[in-house]
């Protein structure tokens, strides 16, 4: 088979102190039905034995793999720096992340590579089964409300007003794209230190990148207390580099002669600046005053 018919396909994981759960997903990449696979893992300065665990499982099944290698840093940097390491070091034309405690579902390059042939997608998004922190299966099918409607709309440019208005959770995890999409946007934006995702599903919408939707489960997505997006410890610094997101990368796609966009400012100040009166906030109550809230509803959105 040809180059074209066999492209090569970075898979990047990406990995801080995961030692429990990191063989699992290296297992998942080596138990790929596509063959064409370089496998990059690039650890953030994990201070438990992920680094030796990945170090002797790669040695141990370099043969599987085009490529294999492992990249280390002295001090930990976050998530968006620790992405980029893997991505500058891939050679793909296809790019695949994964978080160093979810596992890969065996079709999940040979259906993403699929799909992209058959609509000419370049950035696709697919759907996940939600495993516990033993692999233990906890659903089998999670509806996505939001993939669903950002699927349906037409064009990048849609999608992007309407992500910048509503940066719904598009199953960030099963992300696969072309290496072009991340070089045109510029990589992860490592002014932060959680949000690599967010920001990157705009640039790459202005850069005019539609996100298309396969429907089949290409990635078991962990559940676990300790995973960055639901530590509660980490409430705090989400919130904070959310509001600085929304400055850099939301606001200025907004306009406050738009009713719609109006009613995004404020359901923003409600979440990121009110503070209540005497230790109470309402604001799920207060919330109902937007506009948009109410616009979403009516469309049938129940998720917003």
């Amino acid at each position: 088979m040809s180059v074209i018919d066999t492209p090569l396909v970075s898979v990047i994981v990406i990995t801080y102190n995961g030692a429990r759960y990191v063989t699992e997903t290296l297992e998942s990449v080596k138990a790929q039905t596509w063959r064409n696979i370089e496998l990059i893992v690039s650890d953030d300065c994990s201070t438990d034995q992920t680094v030796q665990i990945c170090s002797e499982w790669l040695r141990e099944n370099k043969d599987r793999f085009l490529v294999t290698r492992l990249i280390t840093v002295a001090q930990n940097t976050g998530i968006p720096s620790n992405c980029n390491r893997g991505l500058w070091a891939s050679s793909g034309e296809w790019i695949k992340t994964i978080a160093g405690d979810d596992v890969l579902m065996a079709g999940c390059i040979a259906d993403n590579l699929a799909y992209a042939r058959r609509s000419g997608a370049s950035f696709i998004a697919s759907d996940v089964l939600e495993i516990d922190e033993n692999g233990v299966l906890i659903r089998d099918k999670v509806v996505n409300e939001g993939l669903n409607f950002f699927a349906g709309l037409p064009s990048a440019k849609k999608q992007m007003k309407t992500y910048v208005r509503w940066p719904a959770f598009l199953n960030t995890p099963t992300f696969f794209c072309r290496k072009e999409v991340m070089e045109k946007v510029g990589y992860c934006d490592e002014d932060f230190r959680i949000y690599e995702d967010m920001t990157m599903v705009i640039r790459a919408m202005e850069k005019g990148f539609k996100l298309h939707y396969m429907k089949k489960p290409t990635v078991a997505y962990r559940v676990h207390a300790n995973a960055t997006s639901r530590s509660p410890t980490m409430n705090s610094f989400r919130e904070k580099e959310a509001l600085l997101v929304f400055r850099k990368y939301r606001s200025c796609h907004l306009s406050l002669l738009n009713p719609f966009d109006l009613s995004v400012y404020y359901e923003n100040w409600l979440r990121f600046k009110y503070k209540g009166i005497n230790g109470r906030k309402g604001d799920s109550l207060l919330r109902k005053l937007s506009l948009y809230y109410w616009y979403m509803r009516l469309i049938g959105i129940r998720s917003y």
